[in-house]
């Protein structure tokens, strides 16, 4: 398989479909608005820098990768309505929902500062702070809405962000 090629901001379009790290899905982009792009994927949309869009999708999906997507969302949805999801693994999708393709991500795509080696120093400002609890309290209401009016779209739209973002993280 050929190495994709390195994508720089500049080079990101409009409609262009980019291959998430992981290969579990594809995000388009609906626009770009100066260094924010606006982009969806099979389960909604989001908005963040193009530095933090380039870090998590840093390729252009090709067919193959379009099918393959496809196939594996197919399987997913087939073990996930017969497999084990524990509370854990909900709790884990609802905690990476609020911060994760958001203001935190933007914070997180910068250069590495120096001030992370130095124990002591504050590494978030306070507006930073507000902001990124503004957003993540925004979405998890968004969560807790749709599993109250609409429950098997919940139940579809955690276990499968749970599988797109959590399957390393601590299950007991």
């Amino acid at each position: 398989m050929a190495t994709p090629e390195k994508i720089k901001p500049q080079d990101l379009v409009v409609g262009g479909r980019y291959l998430h790290v992981n290969g579990l899905f594809i995000r388009q982009i609906d626009s770009i608005e100066g260094d924010t792009v606006i982009y969806h994927d099979q389960y909604g949309g989001g908005s963040c820098s193009k530095r933090a869009f380039l870090k998590v999708c840093p390729s252009l999906a090709s067919k193959e990768d379009e099918t393959r997507v496809e196939q594996e969302v197919r399987e997913h949805l087939r073990l996930t309505s017969v497999g084990d999801f524990t509370l854990r693994d909900e709790a884990n999708a609802l905690t990476a929902y609020p911060f994760r393709n958001g203001f935190l991500e933007d914070l997180h795509a910068g250069k590495p500062s120096p001030v992370l080696e130095q124990p002591g120093y504050s590494r978030i400002s306070d507006e930073e702070m507000r902001k990124l609890m503004i957003e993540a309290s925004g979405k998890l209401e968004e969560m807790l809405r749709l599993k109250r009016e609409q429950p098997g779209k919940y139940e579809l739209f955690i276990r499968d962000y749970q599988r797109r973002y959590c399957r390393k993280c601590k299950r007991d």
